[in-house]
């Protein structure tokens, strides 16, 4: 594996992370409009599946399906991993202070290493370890004073930091096996499959209402594509390209965007703790980077 290739996996992954950081903001513009959480993300992965669909359509690689045994590995990343992952994510964030929820989803990268060295025998470098510890420092000093929580929105920010490690993990194993397209258009699909049962199985006293207006649609259609499809594919691609490892370090960049994104479109503060700690996870994703430009040895995953 080339040079170019391992940097064209970092600016992937790059991509990917500030395509996810985007989401929290696409999310809070949909429920201004009346959405609920479950309506919203609902709205999101139906609107990616169909893009997705359209997309490999028209695509002039289409390829065939993958058989059924494939098939349903990739549509239960979808069913399984996706949609919990969101599902308590989004939920979680209406009751807890989202610096908290930051801090504890900063984990979710060391656990992918640690599950990749388990896993796959896929050993942490140095330059890996260094950079793991300076975005984690990063995002802690990033996400400023921690606020409150309810012990329930705790445990469910912390059951995703662990089920997204293991989605991460178990992607790279899987959807190399499968076209890009083919792979993102399923697992989309496997995640709206789920919101759908989800919306005919949900108890009365869960809220499932969509956008009541134009605005609010027009959030949900960012979300489905700037924030879903888009990154979903460049994180797959750029994964293949890297492997898990440094794909766990560079995906810190997200809460970097998602705190710009704060910043630019929610008119949130940009306090000294949130520049500190975007120069410490810059600052590795950097390092990252010029390190993947001197490798040219295949990386393992």
């Amino acid at each position: 594996m080339g040079k170019n290739s391992n940097l064209l996996g970092v600016i992937l992954i790059i991509g990917s992370s500030i395509g996810f950081g985007l989401s929290p903001t696409f999310a809070n513009f949909a429920y201004d409009s009346g959405a609920s959480v479950v309506g919203t993300l609902m709205a999101r992965f139906c609107v990616a599946t169909l893009l997705m669909l359209i997309v490999r359509k028209v695509s002039s690689q289409e390829t065939k399906w993958p058989k059924p045994k494939l098939f349903i590995q990739i549509f239960m990343l979808g069913a399984f991993g996706y949609f919990i992952a969101t599902l308590l994510y989004f939920t979680a964030l209406k009751n807890i202070d989202s610096g908290l929820a930051i801090i504890i989803v900063s984990c979710g990268p060391v656990i992918v290493v640690l599950l990749s060295w388990w896993l796959l025998g896929t050993k942490p470098s140095r330059i890996i370890v260094f950079c793991l510890a300076s975005t984690t420092i990063g995002v802690i000093i990033a996400a400023g004073q921690v606020g409150s929580g309810d012990a329930f929105s705790i445990v469910l920010v912390l059951i995703v930091a662990v089920e997204y490690s293991f989605y991460i993990v178990f992607s790279s194993q899987i959807l190399p096996k499968v076209d890009l397209l083919t792979g993102v258009t399923i697992v989309m699909f496997g995640a709206a499959t789920s919101f759908v049962i989800y919306y005919f199985a949900a108890p009365a006293s869960v809220a499932i209402d969509f956008p009541k207006n134009i605005i609010g649609w027009i959030s949900v259609i960012l979300l489905a594509t700037v924030a879903t499809v888009i990154p979903t594919a460049t994180l797959y691609a750029g994964m293949k390209l890297i492997g898990t490892g440094k794909t766990a370090v560079l995906q810190t960049f997200e809460p970097v965007s998602s705190i710009v994104a704060g910043v630019v479109f929610l008119s949130e503060p940009l306090t000294l703790a949130r520049i500190v700690g975007a120069v410490f996870v810059i600052g590795a994703v950097g390092s990252l980077a010029a390190s993947e430009t001197r490798d040219r040895t295949v990386i393992p995953h």
